[in-house]
């Protein structure tokens, strides 16, 4: 059974659906929710809201702190109305690996379970596990496996049910944000995906839409922020500002300030070339590779002034930001009362929503 088939075993869906589609992502630092209401291009942006976590309560995506993680989910339900929810289960848990499953497709089960210990460090009884068909080779399908821990996927289904609130769908987080900001004309290609958040950095590889691998950067806004208070010495929410407003810009007046967020961006820097150079040079296995066509950024801290070009300049790869309502709506008939670079921090939590629009 797969985590999917194990959530809806036990919070079925319900007769009469609700219009609106609601996705929820618990971080290590919050909880963040957003409804869209309405379908196909009709879609538009009900609310959003945001629940800082206090320290302690996840670590490395297990929940610590079950009672507050369910107070701050039954307070989201109460004040939005909420009755189901698509989630996302944490990346840091997750096995995810691609697979060559030769002959036929209706075979594609048996082929994943074939070889499932060799990639899958967990007893069988111990695991539940989802796979998405990438394409098609001469030599059979490539899928892409997500495996988690039954205890970890119990561990949200438990807290979504404590808090009242039913569960529709978990996935793995990477997954959700592919959908949000990987748009139809890139479908077809292989795209990177970096989420630079306020703790961590997320980098994603989507092959034809499908989330084919995943790596984690203990690096985020908050660890740049600290090295320009050391370098002028300054208060935080001065930091912040400073960060924001000038960013990356190369000029003589903010050479200081892009020699302290270089020291400490170019290991994310030196991670993203690393996955990029593994994965446009080795096959896994039989399974050859396309290579990485374009960077989509987002998070929190992707639109800091410059830093797309400085990827770009140190890559050597094609850097945008995401346009994170791409696949709910064109901004040429609607526009959300959320800000742009607010935007940027719910990615994962639209394409969450997102999977409501079209399940």
């Amino acid at each position: 059974m797969s985590f999917s088939e194990s959530v809806l075993a036990v919070f079925p869906v319900p007769p009469h659906l609700d219009p609106s589609s609601a996705g929820i992502d618990i971080s290590s630092g919050s909880v963040k929710c957003l409804l869209l209401t309405g379908e196909g291009s009709h879609a538009t942006l009900k609310t959003s809201c945001e629940n800082d976590l206090p320290q302690g309560v996840m670590a490395d995506g297990e929940i610590e702190n079950k009672d507050k993680i369910v107070e701050i989910l039954r307070s989201i339900r109460l004040r939005n109305g909420i009755r189901h929810v698509h989630a996302c289960l944490p990346e840091k848990k997750a096995y995810l690996y691609q697979v060559l499953v030769p002959g036929k497709e209706g075979n594609l089960r048996s082929g994943v379970e074939f070889d499932f210990e060799t990639h899958v460090p967990l007893p069988p009884g111990e695991a539940l596990f989802d796979y998405e068909i990438v394409r098609r080779v001469e030599a059979g399908t490539i899928v892409s496996v997500t495996a988690y821990a039954k205890r970890i996927v119990t561990q949200y289904q438990e807290a979504y049910a404590a808090a009242g609130i039913e569960l529709r769908s978990l996935e793995v987080e990477s997954q959700a944000l592919a959908r949000a900001v990987v748009g139809k004309d890139d479908k077809a290609n292989v795209v990177m995906v970096i989420d630079f958040g306020r703790k961590t950095t997320r980098i994603v590889i989507v092959e034809c839409g499908v989330v084919s691998f995943t790596a984690t950067v203990d690096i985020g806004g908050d660890a740049l922020t600290s090295a320009v208070m050391k370098h002028f010495n300054v208060s935080e929410p001065e930091a912040e500002n400073i960060k924001n407003d000038r960013g990356f810009l190369i000029n003589k007046d903010n050479k200081n300030l892009v020699e302290a967020l270089v020291t400490t961006v170019s290991v994310v820097r030196d991670e993203v070339s690393k996955h990029i150079s593994y994965w446009n040079s080795s096959p896994e296995g039989d399974i050859t590779h396309k290579p990485i066509s374009k960077i989509i950024v987002c998070g929190g801290n992707a639109n800091l002034r410059g830093f797309p070009e400085y990827l770009e300049g140190a890559i050597g790869i094609p850097v945008s930001v995401a346009n994170v309502w791409t696949n709910v709506f064109s901004l040429d008939h609607y526009v959300p009362s959320m800000q742009f670079t607010e935007s940027l921090e719910y990615a994962t939590a639209i394409g969450l929503a997102l999977r409501g629009q079209t399940h």
